[in-house]
């Protein structure tokens, strides 16, 4: 404890006063006569004993009264130990201020975000006009990386609004970290006003380096309850490219966050604002059950949809969105180096999906390459460089090639033109029959191919094949590996597009490949994939690029996008990769919704974004929780307001001044005072009582 006034402690000497008064008895005894003492000798006299100890307790109170009276004008201080305290001069101080959704949510005082914004004001309070401050919010915005006066603050802590933005509590404190750094003020301070919504909170991420410390961080917990929440997580479409005629399957998984199960919970799903199909699903408490709806393809076009479910009071999660670019056709070309494949013809005539052109390698024409989405080269006994080079560039700007190795082909002039594309090179073909002992369900072409146990498939098997060898400048994934190592079925990735690498021919005398279930899905999807999709669904805030089908011209910059259900219209953030289109869609609104991305009257696609679900688990931690994670982790520096009631300012002052006791030293000096006289008082009576 310490004294602010430590001189007035010389007045503790007074204490020698009633000790003197209580030595010498200074009462003074008066005479009195009685007639008749007979009366006297039937009272009970008190005892010498109790007389003492009345006479110790008048004493001691006296002395205690006169002790909390110095005590008060010292004015003692217990020092709080924290350094997290305002400083007398200038401070930099950065707060964040939690304007996330479930901030939207109230307890018994209120709306959280309210309650919040009053925090900081009280914050603000306990700071003089020579301290600058930050305000953060989830947004990030480039306004919040000022310093700002405390007359400004306090209008932009007026001006917060809720936002679907989600940072995690370390990205928060490395931004508020790294702009006070910048200061020069005598402290930094940091605040975090905020729920402390349990998938935000990431102690284990933030910095703890001793040698470049943090600076005091106070954690302002606004108490709330757990709410209980079902809301739509993803949408996962069964396949990545759709077109005319198609028959679409969308897996919704529902998720329950309450303590309750939950029974035939309604699903709609709406396509291009119409209803397409409903389900009802059973939801377990704590988890997530799966709906699948179905709906057919009757245009193209970009299509927008929506799944709908319905629930009270968090409603911002219960409409997911996406979008469907829909093509009439998949275009593709196939090149014949020897007969027709039959196998191959069976696999694209007549297809309502996939349509292909077939020419002979001596009519090849390098002008009918463009236009194409893919280009399958059928036993090619050799290449030329005009057409290594056209089919470079097709591959670079998106396409899909796909190279079925002939028997009898030309080892050198295939290695030149695999070599553009980074590709393998063939080596001595093998005549030995093997099987394959390796399929790659996680590449894309078997994505919802398959479902169940696939342990059990029946592999393929070979009978000559030419070695594909990797140098130390091939890209390349395996897709069907055979049992000794070498692939069978690979894809190098290059520029935009892809190429396949088939190491035997697709004809019974090779393999028995092309009779086998996993044959159609393979080549099918080679087709199928070479056009480039846009994401049926985007989370708004993800920082990674979004791939475009569409190639925008960006020198004219009219580039829209547009709500399909509002006026709203703005310029996307749309950059150039290589030779496509990719949208930066942390850059955008923040509104959850369908919209267009258009550039003049050719270019036309659907995008949709949805809000992050972090929000959606209504799970918070409350001070013990968050004080035992700081103990955890070992984070110096932090602490944890333990009465958000109390008024910030008044606690803020309080780290600086420590808890004053002066007021406690006047209560007890009048108690003690008020012990004497009941002391004194009830003497006085048992005197009297004797007498009479």
């Amino acid at each position: 404890m310490l004294f602010s006034s430590p001189l007035f402690l010389i007045g503790l000497v007074a204490v020698a006063v009633p000790i003197v008064v209580h030595l010498f008895n200074l009462r003074r005894y008066k005479k009195v006569y009685f007639s008749n003492v007979e009366r006297l000798e039937e009272l009970k006299s008190e005892t010498r004993r109790k007389s003492t100890i009345r006479q110790l307790l008048i004493l001691a109170t006296r002395i205690m009264a006169i002790v909390f009276l110095v005590l008060a004008f010292a004015r003692p201080v217990i020092p709080t130990g924290n350094s997290n305290a305002v400083q007398a001069g200038g401070n930099d101080v950065s707060i964040f201020l939690d304007n996330s959704f479930s901030m939207e949510s109230g307890d018994g005082d209120g709306i959280l975000l309210e309650k919040a914004k009053s925090k900081a004001r009280e914050i603000v309070a306990a700071y003089g006009q020579s301290d600058r401050f930050q305000l953060l919010t989830c947004d990030f915005e480039g306004r919040h990386f000022h310093w700002l006066s405390k007359e400004e603050i306090l209008l932009m802590i007026d001006e917060v609004e809720a936002s679907s933005a989600t940072p995690t509590l370390s990205d928060v404190i490395d931004k508020q970290t790294e702009f006070v750094r910048s200061g020069n003020g005598v402290a930094k301070q940091i605040f975090v006003i905020s729920d402390f919504q349990a998938p935000i909170v990431d102690f284990d991420k933030i910095s703890n380096d001793e040698q470049k410390p943090l600076p005091n961080v106070t954690l302002v917990p606004l108490g709330t309850t757990e709410m209980n929440n079902i809301y739509i997580d993803t949408l996962i479409l069964n396949a990545p490219v759709f077109t005319v005629g198609s028959s679409v399957s969308a897996e919704v998984r529902v998720c329950n966050d309450g303590d309750e199960n939950l029974e035939k919970i309604p699903i709609t799903l709406y396509l291009g604002g119409r209803q397409r199909a409903i389900a009802n699903v059973d939801i377990p408490s704590r988890g997530s059950a799966v709906a699948v709806m179905h709906f057919p393809i009757e245009a193209k076009g970009a299509l927008n949809g929506k799944v709908v479910i319905t629930d009270y009071p968090v409603i911002f999660d219960d409409s997911y969105y996406f979008s469907l670019n829909i093509r009439e056709k998949v275009r593709g070309l196939l090149v014949e180096g020897k007969n027709r494949n039959e196998f191959l013809g069976r696999l694209f005539d007549d297809d309502s999906t996939v349509t292909v052109s077939t020419m002979t390698v001596q009519q090849m024409d390098f002008s009918r390459i463009e236009g194409n989405d893919f280009v399958i080269l059928d036993e090619l006994p050799t290449f030329t460089t005009g057409m290594a080079q056209a089919l470079h560039t097709f591959v670079e700007n998106g396409g899909t090639l796909v190279v079925i190795v002939a028997d009898d082909a030309d080892q050198t002039a295939y290695n030149n033109a695999l070599s553009m594309f980074s590709a393998p090179q063939i080596s001595g073909r093998t005549t030995s029959r093997t099987v394959a002992g390796m399929v790659n369900f996680d590449n894309a072409l078997y994505k919802n191919v398959f479902s169940g146990k696939i342990d059990d498939m029946e592999m393929p098997s070979v009978t000559g094949y030419h070695r594909l060898v990797s140098s130390s400048n091939t890209l390349r994934e395996p897709v069907i590996t055979l049992v000794g190592g070498d692939d069978y079925v690979c894809v190098t990735p290059c520029g935009d597009g892809r190429l396949y690498l088939v190491a035997a021919p697709l004809r019974d005398a090779n393999t028995d490949f092309v009779r086998q279930a996993l044959f159609v899905p393979t080549i099918y999807n080679m087709a199928l994939y070479s056009v480039r999709p846009t994401p049926p669904a985007i989370t708004l805030g993800q920082e990674s690029p979004v791939p475009l089908a569409n190639r925008y011209d960006l020198s004219n910059g009219s580039v829209r996008l547009i709500g399909i259900d509002s006026t709203f219209e703005e310029i996307p953030d749309i950059r150039r990769v290589g030779t496509s289109s990719v949208l930066i869609p942390h850059t955008t609104s923040g509104r959850a919704g369908n919209y267009l991305l258009k550039q003049g009257d050719d270019k036309e696609e659907g995008l949709s974004f949805n809000y992050s679900r972090l929000e959606s688990q209504m799970r918070f931690l409350g001070r013990e929780v968050l004080e035992q994670s700081i103990k955890d982790y070992n984070l110096k520096g932090f602490s944890v307001v333990r009465n958000v009631e109390k008024p910030l300012d008044t606690y803020l002052r309080e780290q600086m001044e420590g808890h004053k006791l002066w007021r406690w030293c006047i209560l007890l000096c009048l108690l003690m005072l008020l012990t004497e006289t009941l002391l004194l008082k009830k003497d006085r009576k048992k005197i009297e009582s004797d007498y009479l």
